[in-house]
């Protein structure tokens, strides 16, 4: 499909997933093109920095004369998009981007996917960045427009691929098959496994036989820490797969970690031998869970693990990933897309390991109805281990009705007061968290925007309640 297609088209071209794929393509030496609503997107940037065009609508007429493939996501209708039925009346071929995914996968030696409810993200841009540090010029495709001043999506070689494998669901609620099924690389990091879509999976039981599913005949590199991912390891063949972790019973044993407001250290174990003291500019015990899976793959690629140390060392940042926005009069705002009761204790806890001894806290805006309903004793457990957190109202997914639900995010703060907790407070709207925010900020506090809907809008009207406190200072 891919070596005989020569112009592609995507419907739904700004989301972060197909503007990757666009790039990639570009970089192929296709032409590409495709649509999209006119309303302002992240990857604006990155498309334009490609010269890809977008043309704006989904009405049938905008699509181009001559071109070979149509790409469409669960996104604007699907197939049945009006772009999608024209390309077919054409003759012209059209396929979803979970297969064109795979697609590609198959024209590579090596294709890494990295799984995991949390933490896949860095991960995986921290294995495609050291890759490129290592002189491998790898190809990958991340669920981010961009990060460490890399595009989201490369294609510079057939040796090595990485890919963010995503264990949500195609179309919900007309198709729950997970995506990363649709995926089949040669080798594969699972950093965890939770129950994260429950409009997708019954259950955490039912969530572990679909990652169990993705990992047969693949060469695995798993982290041992998780109890869910060594509940199925027995099922799994020891041949097929090497561990990561702090457990002593790890293949890969992280010893000594350390962690400080510039960087965090520590030393690793592989079987038995020791390899040193690596440092990374990520922050807290997840992310150097993280590393330790990223470098455990190199190792078992044959990689050095001096050259390791070198190339790894320096990669920080990820888009909304616990993203440095703004630095003012000692007060730092960070962004973060977590939207998991277990992402939002990984993000304070590292917080707090770098700035020890200041206030944390939290402006979060829930993602999905389902998931508020299902998690909201969590959520309760997880806000509370901030210093003050404001809970804006929930951001709903397109794929739900709301009359169905009866949660607000004023549950979240009752389940906090049931457990004798009364500094998580829900808010009616976003200028009422701003005023509250307004009232308690001091100097050397660390506040984080933290959910997977438009919190991140926020920042603008922050910026300016630290920049008034720097000033009355």
């Amino acid at each position: 499909m891919i070596k005989t297609t020569k112009s592609i088209f995507f419907i739904g071209i700004k989301g972060a997933a197909m503007s990757n794929l666009a790039v990639i393509f570009k970089k192929m030496g296709k032409t590409v093109s495709g649509c999209d609503t006119d309303e302002e997107f992240i990857t604006d940037t990155i498309l334009h920095s490609y010269h890809i065009p977008n043309l704006v609508g989904f009405s049938e007429n905008i699509l181009p004369k001559h071109v070979d493939l149509v790409v469409y996501s669960a996104a604007h209708n699907g197939k049945d998009n009006p772009i999608a039925i024209e390309a077919l009346k054409r003759g012209v071929s059209i396929v979803s981007q979970g297969k064109l995914q795979n697609e590609i996968l198959k024209g590579f030696k090596t294709s890494i996917a990295v799984s995991g409810c949390h933490g896949k993200t860095t991960t995986s841009s921290l294995l495609a960045y050291t890759l490129g540090k290592l002189g491998k010029k790898p190809s990958y495709m991340i669920g981010v427009p961009h990060f460490n001043g890399l595009p989201g999506g490369m294609y510079e070689g057939n040796d090595y691929f990485v890919i963010e494998a995503d264990e949500y669901g195609v179309n919900p609620p007309l198709d729950k098959t997970p995506k990363l099924l649709l995926l089949n690389p040669t080798h594969i990091i699972c950093t965890n496994i939770d129950f994260d879509h429950p409009d997708v999976y019954k259950d955490i039981t039912e969530t572990k036989e679909t990652f169990k599913t993705f990992f047969d005949h693949k060469r695995l590199y798993l982290c041992i820490d998780d109890p869910q991912i060594k509940s199925v390891m027995g099922s799994l063949d020891k041949k097929q797969h090497l561990t990561y972790g702090f457990s002593k019973e790890a293949d890969l044993q992280i010893q000594n970690p350390v962690v400080n407001e510039t960087q965090s250290s520590f030393n690793l174990i592989y079987k038995g031998a020791p390899l040193g003291l690596f440092t990374i500019s990520l922050f807290g015990e997840k992310n150097i869970s993280n590393a330790a899976g990223v470098i455990l793959s190199l190792l078992d690629l044959g990689l050095n693990s001096e050259e390791i140390k070198k190339a790894i060392k320096n990669f920080s940042s990820v888009k909304r990933r616990n993203e440095l926005i703004y630095h003012q009069n000692d007060i730092y705002l960070f962004d973060d897309y977590g939207h998991h009761p277990a992402e939002i204790a990984a993000t304070i806890s590292a917080a707090r390991a770098r700035f020890k001894n200041r206030r944390i806290i939290l402006l979060f805006q829930p993602h999905t109805f389902s998931r508020t309903l299902s998690l909201k004793a969590d959520f309760a457990v997880s806000l509370a281990t901030s210093d003050y957190c404001l809970v804006a109202p929930i951001f709903p997914s397109a794929r739900e009705k709301k009359e169905k639900f009866k949660v607000t995010s004023y549950d979240i703060e009752k389940e906090a007061n049931k457990k004798g907790v009364f500094h998580v407070k829900a808010c009616d709207s976003k200028e009422y968290i701003l005023n509250k925010l307004d009232k308690y900020l001091k100097k050397k506090d660390i506040v984080f925007t933290v959910g997977a809907g438009d919190i991140y809008k926020l920042h603008g009207d922050i910026i300016k309640i630290m920049n008034r406190h720097a000033q009355n200072t």
